[in-house]
């Protein structure tokens, strides 16, 4: 599949978002999210002592500026000359590497470091990649730790039934199995570390919304889109008593379509700190 049609069947709710962009700029979101895709597959559908193994050697070979594994290439050609960008591939594949097997958070500030390094990253690479001063990757960095922290509320039953628990020991003292057992107990603590999650991921939203000024206007436009549809999902959550073991949410076309119609609204300003660097297509 080309990257545009990876990120078209899997990126359900940015896709629809990124058509917003020019054909370059989308190309290379395009190319970034193969790029991510591809790592989390490898972790998630092969896992197991060998793709570890493969991606700690991509790591290295990120680190170092050489190798031959054809993620490292890419990654290469489509960071070159963004040393942030290719950095923050890099840690997004060891934190990857570290996650192949079974999964249990010890505490908030290793889903803090876990975030970062699969989604926080995410932000910072395509602050790269569209030249954003890097005074604001860290607001960047604060959308993607806050989807993020929306999908493992989401997927804490999908986790559970791999043998993992993002949720933290400190919020949940329960394994796997525990979680699906859904007994009253149970339940209880995870609806309760799932509304500890939401909350922190309100004000990780509220940070990342800080920095969209500094985007170019149609980017700006996407990314606003798809976090308010992110955070919609967040709202099923907390509509359900912040129980994910009512089933996975789903957050229905009509209400996703309102939710990127605001998030548009509340950004269409050019921001006075918009960038306009090289790779800067015209909005």
């Amino acid at each position: 599949m080309t990257p545009e049609a990876i990120l078209a069947h899997h990126a359900r709710s940015f896709a629809p978002a990124a058509r917003m962009l020019p054909q370059g700029d989308y190309s290379r979101i395009a190319r970034l999210y193969a790029l991510c895709r591809t790592v989390d597959d490898l972790a998630d559908t092969v896992g197991g002592p060998q793709v570890q193994a493969r991606l700690a050697a991509l790591a290295s070979d990120l680190r170092g500026g050489a190798g031959v594994d054809p993620l490292a290439i890419e990654a290469r050609a489509l960071f070159d000359a963004c040393p942030h960008g290719l950095a923050g591939f890099a840690t997004l594949v060891e934190t990857v590497a570290g996650d192949t097997g079974t999964t249990r958070l010890a505490d908030e500030a290793a889903l803090d470091r876990y975030c970062m390094g699969v989604a926080g990253t995410v932000g910072v690479m395509v602050c790269a990649l569209f030249d954003i001063p890097a005074r604001w990757h860290g607001h960047a960095a604060d959308l993607g730790k806050a989807m993020q922290l929306t999908n493992i509320c989401r997927d804490v039953v999908d986790d559970a039934t791999v043998g993992r628990r993002y949720l933290p020991h400190t919020l949940c003292p329960h394994d796997p199995d525990e979680i699906l057992s859904a007994a009253p107990d149970t339940r209880r603590d995870v609806a309760r570390a799932v509304a500890t999650l939401l909350a922190r991921a309100d004000t990780l939203y509220a940070s990342g919304r800080m920095g969209l000024p500094a985007l170019p206007l149609r980017l700006r436009l996407a990314v606003a889109a798809a976090a308010s549809m992110y955070a919609g999902i967040g709202a099923e959550l907390r509509a359900r008593s912040c129980d994910p073991l009512t089933g996975r949410v789903f957050v229905p076309k009509w209400r996703k379509l309102l939710l990127a119609a605001h998030g548009v609204t509340a950004h269409i300003r050019p921001g006075r700190a918009a960038n306009t660097g090289p790779h800067h297509a015209a909005s």
